[in-house]
């Protein structure tokens, strides 16, 4: 992660990351604040509907408080055929004819006024009577939102107009003129819209989106700019401190690699110790220390098991005239494959060393007496089938094997045991070699 950063940081086009940052994070801010201002100006158009609304709503109210008021009739004030009240058309003492003018009435009489208008309102009626307060589609379905809901008002844009409608209820005031028509006090009477066009909220707001965009534009540049030379500087920083990390890992590296190399060279030499403390530097089995000790550990085994313990003292025929015809590497070569074949030849739960000179000691735990001839007959017969060569003179060698058997209730020390092996190996040697012979008690 840290290398792709750097990376990203000294690449060519890393310049222009700050205009792409920027860019997404000044644009989701302008989209946010044009909803606000989107939002903002819808409120307000809103806020205007309801205040022309109040107004008209509380010119009714007053209307109704005094049971209506007297206007003379004109072409444009006729006699409300719809109403049915007394004293619906009186005289003044001037002669002049009066007629009543109840809220309805006067609503439409304003409606009628400002048609045409910049702000326009319409009387609408839940229970028809004047066809002239017949709501059009839009006021139909907004007095069914607002019979069938506990909505206060119902709002919306409707060919470019902002339309608005808040619910009329019958007052005390009302029931002088519907009481006759079966309304009750708080009864859904119907609503009063109000309308105007949508523009005249965007001339508002037209100059508010014009001044965010100037503002975010600015801040844009401003902090792309910032960014690049934030971005120069921090390349700078980074290419000093890497100039200087690449000094110190040279340094680390090859005082590391020194140490390494000392350390490998002392694993080394304290695997050879380990291997030589058990091993035989020549023919590579185990040594003289190291058979001794498992004979000893064998024999401490066997006594508390009650099992018997077979010892074979192999020694090579006639190995002085191998050194002193074909020479002593000759015989190193000859030593070597002799402890190749035994180990091949030994079972898995034997143990070969070499105990001196051409003579090895195998240990076969948990063997009797027969079964010990049989491992030293096969040992014998693998080496004498084995052929040597010098130069390219062919010869082979035997070996004599000297068996002598531990049993648990014998009171033998390992250097006895390995005594009477030695005695029997004596008298292999002294029937003609080649041959095995059992250390026999006198």
């Amino acid at each position: 992660m840290r290398n792709l950063l750097i990376r990203l940081i000294k690449a060519p086009y890393s310049l222009f990351l700050p205009f792409l940052l920027w860019a997404f994070v000044i644009g989701l801010i302008y989209l946010y604040n044009s909803e606000n201002l989107d939002n903002a100006g819808y409120e307000m158009a809103r806020q205007r509907g309801e205040v022309a609304y109040k107004l008209v709503e509380n010119i009714r109210h007053w209307n109704a408080e005094h049971g209506g008021v007297y206007a003379p009739i004109t072409k444009k004030t006729p006699e409300n055929r719809w109403l049915e009240a007394p004293e619906k058309t009186i005289e003044s003492p001037q002669g002049v004819v009066l007629t009543k003018v109840n809220p309805a009435y006067m609503t439409r009489q304003l409606a009628d006024l400002m048609r045409g208008t910049d702000l326009e309102i319409h009387l609408t009626s839940d229970r028809l009577i004047n066809p002239s307060n017949e709501p059009d589609q839009w006021e139909a379905a907004a007095l069914h939102k607002l019979k069938n809901s506990d909505l206060a008002e119902h709002i919306a844009i409707v060919n470019g107009k902002f339309r608005y409608m808040a619910p009329l209820y019958i007052t005390e005031g009302c029931m002088s003129c519907h009481a006759v028509m079966g309304y009750k006090l708080g009864d859904f009477r119907g609503g009063l819209s109000v309308s105007f066009p949508v523009d005249d909220v965007k001339k508002f707001t037209a100059k508010l989106f014009q001044e965010s965009r100037t503002i975010h534009c600015v801040a844009f540049i401003l902090l792309s700019l910032t960014g690049v030379i934030s971005m120069l500087a921090l390349r700078r920083l980074v290419t000093s401190l890497q100039e200087e990390r690449s000094q110190r890992e040279t340094i680390i590296v090859e005082r590391t690699a020194s140490l390494n190399s000392e350390i490998e060279e002392r694993r080394k030499s304290q695997q050879q110790l380990n291997y030589l403390a058990h091993h035989d530097e020549l023919t590579g089995v185990k040594n003289r220390r190291w058979i001794l000790k498992e004979l000893h550990s064998h024999m401490t085994e066997h006594s508390s098991q009650r099992a018997s313990l077979a010892v074979l003292l192999l020694d090579i025929d006639f190995f002085k005239k191998v050194n002193d015809s074909y020479g002593h590497e000759t015989g190193d070569k000859v030593l070597c494959g002799f402890a190749e074949i035994i180990q091949t030849h030994l079972r898995q739960q034997d143990s070969l060393g070499r105990y001196g000179g051409e003579e090895f000691l195998v240990l076969l735990p948990a063997t009797e007496l027969n079964e010990a001839q049989v491992v030293a007959k096969r040992l014998r017969e693998a080496v004498a089938g084995q052929t040597y060569s010098y130069n390219e003179l062919l010869f082979k060698i035997t070996t004599s094997i000297g068996i002598a058997l531990y049993l648990p209730e014998d009171d033998l020390s390992p250097e006895e045991l390995i005594s009477q092996a030695d005695e029997a190996l004596y008298q292999a040697k002294a029937s003609g070699r080649n041959c095995c012979k059992v250390w026999q008690k006198d």
